[in-house]
Formats: C-alpha cells, structure tokens, sequence
C-alpha cells in the first residue's frame, strides 16, 4: 500500500520504531528451524527545521494508520518481520527442513511484509530559505536503537541484533537504489551477511555466501554538528546541487549477528529514533 503525506523536517526528526521477537525453544538461527519475528509499533516524524521539508512518499509495508498535525506524521500498524540477512538492498533466508534441521535452500526475500520495516522520505529545501543552497542533511545525536526496556536481558540483546540501512533513490518511484550507510547500534567483532556467489556455498547451499561485512557494517556514534569544519557524519542526503533527496530507511534482524543465535534476545523489544538535521 502507499500512503503519501507532506510535512515540514529539519533539526530534529524523529522516527520512532518498535519491534517484538516472537519466544522459541530451539537454537540458533542458521543450525535449526527456529524464526526470530518483530512486530512494527509505531512512527513519528517531529519537524523544526524551516530550511527543510520532508514528505513522507512510501512503504512497502502495509501500516494500518497514518495521522498528521501540528507538524508531526504518525505512522501506526502491527507489521511482523522475521530475522533474514543482507545488506540493505537484498535480503536471503535459508529454508530449514524440519526433520534434520538443516538448510535445504536459500530464499531470496521479494517483499518487506513479513521480514522488515521499509519507508522512504522525500528531503527538499526550502525555495526561499536564505540558505536553500549548500545544503547537506545527516543523523544527529538523537538517532538510536535503543531497548523498550533497560532492566529486560531480551530487550537489550535484541537490540544488538538488529541493522539499520540508509538507501538513496533516484526517484519517488525507487529508481536506481543504492547504499548510503549500513550500520549496527552495538559493535560487531566479524560482522557478515548472505551474498550471491556462484562459486561458493553457505550453510551446505551451493551458489552463496557468507560475506564478511567488516568494512561496510558500521557502529560510529550519532553526534550532531555546528559546522561542516566540525567534521559531521552519519551523512545522508546533499542538496548543494539538487532541490530534493529520495532517502529510505529499513530495519531488520540480522541472522548472522552473534546475539540473533542467542535464545535470550528472543522476545525482546526495541525503539528507533531518527533525528535528522541540515548544515
């Protein structure tokens, strides 16, 4: 379903995501059966930047409400998604048989429902804003994936499970997608995920590969910038040369990751918030 909806964004714009592991009995996600699930809450973009505006485009999920006043967009649902592994752009799930617990396949995943929360914003500036030229956008400080609860051991390794993915499009119609940032709240020692390689196999599967991520998987600090001369980060959007920016967000569990084989991150809950500013 797509949904569109128009706002103001700026200095602080928050996205604020929940998830839900669904408990199990069995082990590891790559050596059994076992699914590991979250279920979507809610999001919530804060706009008070007037350099800025943001419009809400898409998802390729299903949300089941969407509401907006007062500068702030709601977006409200209950969208389960399973752990799977990739790199932002593709995503691959091995296929378990359920008597020798092994894997028999590898399936490529074709749609977010189900696997992980998709949205796509559209960042414009301002006509006549005194700095409508020169304009580059990033995650500040306020961007965290964080537990629901601090005191809960589940809450708090789900959180080191899951993945963030900062995707640039070309258009509002997703045209030629490409990676801007991969990144994981908690630092990864070897972190990895499923790529295609014809000559390789993963997990007793011919034509795959476990892919190590170390260059690319990324836990660098959120902070938020006075200057470009301070050195900002995190950076997502540049608006020197063009008027908008089609920017997507998408968050999953990462079965590779050491606290997804872990049955007590089961059922744990986690929080997302983006806070996105311009220099």
């Amino acid at each position: 379903m797509k949904n569109k909806k128009s706002i103001m964004f700026g200095a602080l714009a928050l996205v604020l995501l929940s998830g839900l592991s669904a408990a199990s009995t069995t082990f590891a996600w790559f050596t059994t059966t076992r699914t590991a699930s979250l279920t979507f809450s809610d999001a919530t973009v804060v706009c008070s930047d007037s350099n800025l505006v943001v419009t809400y485009v898409d998802s390729l999920n299903t949300f089941g409400t969407i509401s907006d006043e007062a500068n702030e967009i709601k977006l409200t649902g209950a969208n389960r998604v399973t752990d799977i592994s990739g790199n932002g752009l593709d995503f691959y799930k091995p296929v378990w048989s359920p008597i020798e617990g092994v894997a028999t396949n590898i399936k490529e995943v074709a749609t977010a429902e189900n696997y992980y929360i998709d949205f796509v914003l559209k960042i414009a500036r301002q006509s006549d804003s005194p700095s409508a030229t020169g304009i580059k956008v990033y995650l500040g400080e306020n961007t965290k994936i964080l537990p629901v609860d601090a005191t809960k051991p589940r809450d708090v390794d789900a959180v080191s499970a899951v993945r963030m993915a900062v995707i640039s499009y070309a258009d509002e119609f997703r045209a030629s997608p490409a990676l801007i940032e991969l990144h994981a709240p908690v630092v990864e020692t070897s972190p990895e995920y499923i790529i295609k390689d014809t000559a390789s196999t993963a997990y007793s599967v011919n034509g795959y590969k476990v892919h190590d991520a170390s260059a690319e998987v990324n836990s660098d600090p959120f902070v938020t910038k006075l200057s470009e001369a301070d050195g900002p980060t995190h950076q997502i959007a540049d608006l020197s040369s063009d008027s908008e920016a089609y920017v997507g967000f998408r968050f999953w569990i990462e079965g590779t990751d050491a606290e997804a084989t872990k049955d007590k991150a089961l059922g744990g809950m986690f929080k997302v918030a983006l806070d996105i500013y311009s220099l």
